[in-house]
């Protein structure tokens, strides 16, 4: 093999190193950094607080939706739930230090991310291997959850309730 061939195969080795080095620190980083995202768009969309009460806006409140907790509807957990009531963020996973941990071998330490923002819940997914799913879609940007869709985490279902 000529010393050009030798040269230009060295070159190419060392460029796809560098390519997956750099992927790998994406990664890490995104990991790292990439639930927070959410939370700042919570703080800087957070509504002014005005001193009108709803009936003299003539703001009919029967559609609000305001969930107090999070049903586990299939899965290893079936039939428990989680008081959301006072939370602005929580987080879902298998890790010990989300706030609702689920027993799901399909599920990533830090899946998916719940954020009160004003009066809306969002979901998040947090970059997770299997995906997130909200009424069988995949969840690819924060959605704003309605009363009664379903969230599916590998092989767990759950909803917010009131």
């Amino acid at each position: 093999m000529s010393e050009l061939a030798l040269f230009l195969v060295r070159i190419g080795f060392v460029a796809v190193l560098w390519v997956f080095i750099l992927s790998l620190l994406s990664v890490i980083r995104a990991d790292l950094y990439g639930r927070r995202v959410i939370s700042r768009i919570a703080r800087q969309n957070q509504p002014s607080l005005s001193t009108e009460s709803v009936s003299e806006l003539g703001i009919e409140d029967a559609d609000s939706f305001e969930p107090t907790h999070i049903f586990i509807i299939t899965g290893r957990n079936a039939g428990s739930s989680l008081d959301i009531v006072g939370k602005k963020e929580i987080l879902i996973g298998r890790a010990a230090s989300s706030d609702l941990v689920i027993g799901d071998e399909f599920a990533s330490g830090l899946h998916a991310k719940l954020v009160l923002v004003g009066e809306d819940w969002v979901l998040q997914d947090l970059n997770s291997t299997n995906g997130t799913f909200l009424d069988g879609k995949k969840v690819t940007t924060p959605a704003t959850i309605q009363a009664g869709m379903n969230i599916r985490i590998g092989t767990t279902n759950f909803e917010l309730r009131a």
